[in-house]
């Protein structure tokens, strides 16, 4: 057996046209076009950019200190108000007690019953016998 492809290429001679001939001739080589965009306008608007951020910064910086400032100021007072609060809170628990309501009773002239009488409201029944309250009989002393 051969060792010849079935098939062997054809070569043709391509000869060249009058035509190509002339518009190869007009044709010239040129150096490779070098790509250089403009740089300067990228640069400054990322510089712009980056400065409008540094100042956004700062001034963000600047803005949120004070508000902590403002906050520390509105945590003292908020702290003092309550103070007062629970010193004026103590101040009406002494004048509401018992032994301070009746000594500005007597002050006022009232006097104390020695024998007090209850309603009873599910029926209306009075319960023990009612009687006036004495000027000068059996006034205990109040202490203050």
């Amino acid at each position: 057996m051969s060792a010849q492809p079935a098939f062997a290429p054809v070569r043709r001679e391509v000869q060249p046209s009058p035509r190509s001939e002339a518009a190869a001739r007009r044709l010239k080589l040129v150096r490779p076009v070098r790509s250089r965009a403009r740089k300067a306008p990228f640069v400054v608007v990322v510089m712009i950019m980056l400065s409008i951020g540094l100042v956004g910064l700062i001034v963000m910086s600047t803005v949120l200190q004070s508000q902590s400032f403002e906050a520390a100021k509105l945590d003292r007072e908020a702290a003092a108000l309550e103070i007062q609060q629970q010193s004026l809170a103590r101040e009406v628990d002494q004048l509401m007690s018992p032994a301070n309501v009746a000594r500005r009773a007597l002050v006022f002239g009232m006097v104390p019953n020695t024998n007090p009488a209850f309603l009873r409201l599910s029926d209306g029944k009075v319960l023990g016998k009612p009687e006036p309250a004495a000027r000068g009989s059996n006034i205990r002393s109040v202490s203050p």
